[in-house]
């Protein structure tokens, strides 16, 4: 029902309008009535709505044109009707001046009324239709937008390193430029929440641990959605665990402004506390001013949830961070991967005791630290050749490991630990690259169904398995069936037609989300490999 506001200085010519129809039947109410200009403006602004307004032109205080001037800049989406008479052809040349199309002739004849209220409704219903297909293609494109800035964030915290360039691009197209702008003025600081429930209230019962975990992850999104410079994300190994990266503004002095980490940390925990009564742990991590050290950043939060009780956030002095990333640089982690990957055990060893120097007595922070930093790198590895086949003993062992680093009685039981841990993941690398021809072909085929969204060559991957270019070319084709272009090109139609059959998402946001920057580029490509348009391939989907 459509609602309509009257504008006459007469209250007999307001009555007669009123008792020209049945209105309900027309398909609109009368919702105000004033008697001038001044009038109409006070109903306008305390907050009534109307969908269309019927006005008088010649009225005191405030006429129908100054009225009329007033709507169109602060209600622009109301329609407007106006009433006048034979003598007021100046008016109405002001009226159609500023905007007015509709109008009606006093005395107003009863099917005029009707005719002009059927086409107002016609088109009111008309943009309420594409207002709510416009709200649809909203959500759809924030959805799917939060799911691929999440698995992008993921990458960057846990997953191995193929270097910025590979993903700086897809880092712009999903409008997180700032993380590559930190600095002297903002830095980021990762923050982990885990959710305990209090004993006996689910009695084991699986499907409530389901929508508990599902309410927790879905209030901390909300949360941080109100927050500028808060991006969550959720690794769905750990389900009742999600993560945030916080960027905070930082003073001459290095001293993070308000809001900042901690007061999100709190906000965090209360609000979990009140709405779901549920109980968490919250690590927060050290303040990192680069991209490429994420990891780090990941790292330091990790172990302050292992050092965090449910009453508090871990605030131990935690020592200096930079001069732990002095030790674990990029290049140790790959000369780490290097020799893991093929099974040089003696490299291995090496390296361990430049992280683990003996008779050195680090601080047990930057010892921790380390460790969990080099867990973090087993992880990648033993998920990088996971082809599915194996069940997951090694990466709980890897978890267990991660979760009761603390308990250890010495450092050298930790290293040893390490050690052996290290040796699991080395030999489940050689395996898998000493095995039948498809091994190394099925983890690469892997990695690119994971990450077919990003940048993606030959040469890169090759550098990444440490295999020849050449010889990758041709057993990524006799696994995969089709060359290596053709595959990436396959997975990223296939996905963009499911998002054609089952979104209203823009060809840009559909180009964007499967990796693809040019939406000509993607259009062309597309038409290529389906034989008809984005547009037409839509069409032809919605139709069945």
């Amino acid at each position: 029902m459509n609602s309509i506001l009257i504008v006459d200085d007469e209250i007999g010519v307001r009555n007669s309008i009123k008792a020209k129809i049945n209105w309900n039947e027309a398909g609109f109410f009368i919702a105000g009535e004033a008697a001038n200009g001044a009038e109409a403006l006070q109903l306008l602004e305390s907050g009534m709505m109307f969908d269309v307004m019927m006005t008088d032109i010649r009225m005191p205080q405030l006429d129908g044109i100054e009225l009329i001037k007033k709507c169109k800049r602060q209600y622009p989406g109301l329609k407007i009707i106006v009433l006048s008479g034979y003598s007021d052809y100046e008016y109405m040349q002001a009226a159609i001046h500023v905007g007015v199309k509709d109008y009606l002739l006093k005395p107003v004849g009863r099917r005029e009324l009707l005719e002009l209220l059927q086409k107002l409704s016609a088109e009111l219903q008309s943009e309420q239709s594409d207002v709510a297909q416009q709200q649809i293609e909203q959500a759809q494109r924030v959805q799917q937008l939060q799911l691929a800035r999440e698995a992008l964030l993921l990458r960057l915290a846990k997953e191995e390193s193929s270097g910025l360039l590979a993903v700086k691009e897809r880092i712009i197209q999903l409008g997180l430029s700032h993380l590559l702008e930190l600095g002297e003025q903002h830095q980021a600081r990762f923050m982990t929440v885990e959710m305990r429930v209090p004993a006996g209230r689910l009695d084991g019962n699986d499907q409530h641990m389901d929508l508990l975990r599902l309410a927790f992850a879905m209030l901390c999104r909300e949360i941080a959605e109100k927050i500028d410079g808060v991006l969550p994300f959720y690794d769905a190994s750990h389900p009742t665990m999600i993560h945030f990266i916080i960027i905070e503004e930082v003073d001459e002095a290095g001293v993070a402004l308000e809001p900042n980490a901690k007061q999100f940390a709190s906000v965090i925990r209360n609000n979990i506390s009140h709405y779901l009564k549920l109980e968490c742990v919250i690590g927060l991590g050290e303040p990192i001013s680069d991209v490429l050290q994420f990891k780090n950043g990941f790292s330091s939060s990790m172990l302050s949830w292992s050092r965090s009780t449910m009453g508090a956030v871990d605030s131990k002095k935690t020592g200096d961070l930079h001069s732990m990333m002095n030790v674990f640089t990029p290049e140790l982690e790959r000369q780490l991967t290097i020799a893991l990957e093929n099974g040089d055990r003696a490299a291995f060893s090496t390296y361990m005791l430049r992280i683990f120097p003996r008779n050195v007595d680090y601080a047990m922070f930057s010892f921790t630290f380390m460790a969990t930093r080099l867990l973090l790198l087993l992880h990648a590895i033993a998920k990088k050749y996971d082809d599915g086949s194996v069940d997951d003993t090694l990466q709980k062992r890897l978890w267990d490991c991660q979760m009761t680093i603390g308990d250890f009685q010495s450092r050298e039981a930790v290293a040893s630990h390490l050690q052996d841990l290290g040796q699991l993941v080395m030999d489940a690398a050689v395996k898998a690259r000493s095995g039948s021809f498809g091994s190394v072909a099925a983890a690469v085929q892997k990695y690119v169904d994971e990450n077919y969204t990003y940048e993606l060559t030959l040469t890169g991957l090759a550098e990444m398995f440490y295999v020849n270019e050449t010889y990758l070319s041709g057993l990524f084709k006799q696994h995969a069936g089709v060359t290596f272009s053709d595959y990436v090109t396959r997975l990223r139609m296939n996905k963009a037609g499911e998002l054609l059959r089952n979104s209203d998402l823009k060809l840009t946001d559909i180009a964007m989300l499967v990796g693809i920057s040019s939406s000509s580029y993607f259009s062309t490509s597309f038409k290529k490999f389906y034989g008809m348009s984005p547009k037409e391939y839509r069409e032809k989907h919605k139709s069945t």
